[in-house]
């Protein structure tokens, strides 16, 4: 698997509203869009995007986790799992990415991730 770069910063935040008026009103970042029902928002700021996920599908307040960009996520799931390496969440898909979630050896939660437009950063 060769990781071509990070796509995206996530935290997992207890309250989006309190989140946006943060990061977008106090911090000034552009909110570029929410999206699953409001519990996911992305903040596009160069050379990465920002994401926020409200919820426990996107584990618990105070955890971070970073986004690598691969060029197949499934290429890159099938690898990893034969090196035993563990699959948190295998494959999912959004409108979009298409996206995994593994963990390294101290249990910090990594997302191998792909853009369905070939993009990365």
């Amino acid at each position: 698997m060769d990781v071509l770069g990070i796509d995206y910063t996530f935290f997992a935040v207890s309250e989006m509203e309190k989140s946006l008026t943060f990061y977008r009103d106090t911090l000034g970042m552009p909110l570029a869009g929410l999206a699953h029902e409001g519990k996911w928002a992305e903040f596009h700021i160069n050379p990465g995007t920002l994401a926020l996920g409200e919820g426990e599908e996107f584990t618990q307040p105070g955890g971070g986790m970073v986004a690598l960009a691969v060029e197949n996520v499934e290429d890159a799931v099938e690898e990893l799992e034969q090196a035993g390496i563990p699959i948190v969440l295998g494959v999912g898909e959004s409108s979009v990415c298409y996206w995994a979630v593994i963990e390294d050896p101290d249990q910090n939660r990594i997302i191998i991730h792909q853009r369905k437009d070939k993009s990365v950063g």
